[in-house]
This record gives C-alpha cells, sequence and structure tokens, in this order.
C-alpha cells in the first residue's frame, strides 16, 4: 500500500499543480475584481474557504488526471520517461484509475454543490484532454487544443464563486489572457519528447521544422505577455521584478533546451507559466507566485531522475 501511494503520487508530479492552481486563481482573481463588484483582489474580505476549496481542486485536479495521461503516453514516454512508474510497472493502472476517478469526483460532487455549472466546465476540460491526446499529430493545433482544456480551470472557478455560467466578458478573459500562457507552456513541454514523439509519430513543431521554428515561437509568446502587460499596466517597481523575472526564467529555460538539460527546462517552464498566468494582477497576488516560484523547484528535488 506504501509502495503504491509513493509511486501514485509521484506519478501525479505535484509540481504541475501549481499550474491549474494558478489558473484557478486567475479565474477567482477576475471574479472578485470585476465580477463580484469589490475593488480590491486577494486582500478583500470577500476571499473565503470557498475560493480556498477552489484551489485545493485546481492543484490536485492535474495529478488525478495525469495518472491517465501517463496511461495514454506509455508508447511515447518508453523513450523519452522510461523510468515513469507507469512505464516500467511499478504503478499498476487499474488501481491508480480508481483512485484518480475518487479523486476526480470528489471534486465533481464538491464542485456541483457550489454550482452546477462547474460541472460543464469540468466535463469540457475532460473532453478536451481526450480530444487533445486524439490530436498530438497536428501541429499547433494539438497545443491549442490543450491550453483550451487546462484554461477550462478558469472557467470553473468563476462557475463555482459566481453560481452562474461566466459571462462574455470572462469567456474573453480566459481566451485572451489565459488559453495563450497554456498555449506557450504545452509547445515549451514538447522540446524534451523530440525523440520519443518522432518514434510514436507525434508531430509537433519541434518534430516537424528546423529548431529555431519552435524556438522563435517561445520566445515571441514571452513578448507577447511582457508587451500586454506593459499596455494594460502602468510602471512600478513590481511590474519591472515582474518582466525582470520572466526575461530571466524564459532565457534560463532557452539555454537549458540549448544544452538538452530538458529535466531543468521542464521545472523552467512551469516556473514560467506560473509567472505569466500572474501578469495581469501580479501586483494583488505576487507573494503567492514567488510562494509557487519556489516551490516548483523544492518539489523538483524528488524528481531528480532525468528519465523520469
Amino acid at each position: 500500500m506504501l509502495k503504491f501511494l509513493y509511486y501514485y503520487l509521484r506519478s501525479m508530479r505535484l509540481y504541475y499543480g501549481f499550474v491549474t492552481a494558478t489558473t484557478v486563481l486567475a479565474g477567482l482573481y477576475q471574479w472578485h475584481r470585476f465580477g463580484s463588484g469589490t475593488d480590491s483582489a486577494l486582500h478583500s474580505a470577500g476571499w473565503t474557504l470557498r475560493d480556498a476549496a477552489l484551489l485545493a481542486m485546481g492543484f490536485f485536479a492535474w495529478g488525478f488526471n495525469q495518472i491517465f495521461s501517463d496511461w495514454c503516453d506509455r508508447k511515447e514516454d518508453a523513450i523519452n520517461a522510461p523510468h515513469r512508474p507507469m512505464v516500467t510497472g511499478a504503478l499498476k493502472p487499474l488501481p491508480a484509475f480508481a483512485v484518480s476517478a475518487a479523486g476526480l469526483a470528489v471534486i465533481a460532487v464538491a464542485g456541483f454543490l457550489m454550482s452546477p455549472w462547474t460541472l460543464v466546465f469540468l466535463a469540457l476540460g475532460g473532453a478536451l484532454n481526450i480530444a487533445y491526446s486524439l490530436l498530438k499529430r497536428v501541429p499547433v493545433l494539438n497545443c491549442l487544443v490543450y491550453a483550451c482544456a487546462i484554461s477550462c480551470c478558469a472557467l470553473f472557478a468563476i462557475a463555482g464563486m459566481a453560481k452562474r455560467c461566466p459571462t462574455l466578458d470572462e469567456f474573453g478573459f480566459v481566451a485572451v489572457w489565459i488559453v495563450p500562457v497554456h498555449f506557450l507552456m504545452c509547445h515549451n513541454s514538447y522540446y524534451k519528447d523530440v525523440k520519443g514523439d518522432r518514434a510514436a509519430g507525434v508531430r509537433t513543431l519541434q518534430t516537424s521544422y528546423h529548431k529555431y521554428v519552435a524556438e522563435l515561437v517561445s520566445i515571441a509568446f514571452v513578448g507577447l505577455a511582457i508587451f500586454a502587460a506593459g499596455i494594460m499596466h502602468g510602471e512600478g517597481p513590481l511590474k519591472k521584478a515582474l518582466v525582470i523575472l520572466i526575461l530571466a526564467i524564459a532565457v534560463a529555460f532557452q539555454c537549458s533546451v540549448e544544452k538538452m538539460k530538458y529535466h531543468r527546462a521542464t521545472c523552467f517552464n512551469c516556473q514560467l507559466c506560473v509567472l505569466l498566468l500572474h501578469v495581469r494582477f501580479f501586483a494583488m497576488t505576487w507573494p503567492y507566485a514567488i510562494a509557487s516560484l519556489i516551490a516548483i523547484p523544492l518539489l523538483f528535488l524528488w524528481y531528480n531522475d532525468e528519465k523520469e
């Protein structure tokens, strides 16, 4: 039992939990700032245990779903990450599926008690995740479908707080600010999988074109995020610190890719995604952002195997 729990937790890859939790946080911030009529964000009295529950759901949702993803990707992982528990057989699929299904069921029930609308976006995220697995051989579209799937976390949060379907403005916020960040994260994650993706017939920009094409896309998305931050927000010390952090992590990621240090690049990619998600509301959430940037590499210390 303890061995099963150990390998299950490793397969959850908890450092990615900060990605989905931050996506939930973005949805919560949007609702508190604009949907509820409050004038402040995280320090507002409007933030309650309900918000904390949604954040917790967002954090663990990635890990529960990762078990299914590892099983679907086991062919590529046999080349790219042969030491993963699902590939080696250390984690048996059926009991792992049962735990993940139970965890997702708890999230579904808890979300439903907050608002039946949450089930719509939970189901939509699951359907898009399945579509992503089927469309991994289509360059660009694979990243877009993945981005839409993870972005459902923000819509789930809004529905849970507002007890209604998100408005057009809220859908627009997700489409303009959150989907591009997750597109970039998915795109950046493909650098480490080139060998296995080619063997499995998965087409990405990294496997289909010269590496400079993929790198140009990575740089362009970071540049657009910084440009958007400059348009939407005034200059200030926190804004400058945000830009410096984004640039530093983006450079560290590209350097790691060039040196084929893909395990390290994964850590930087996760940090970059979390930080870019904070672009619009960094002034209000910077303590959480910094805490996430520290927690992610600390969790990575548990994942010291490049082949996992």
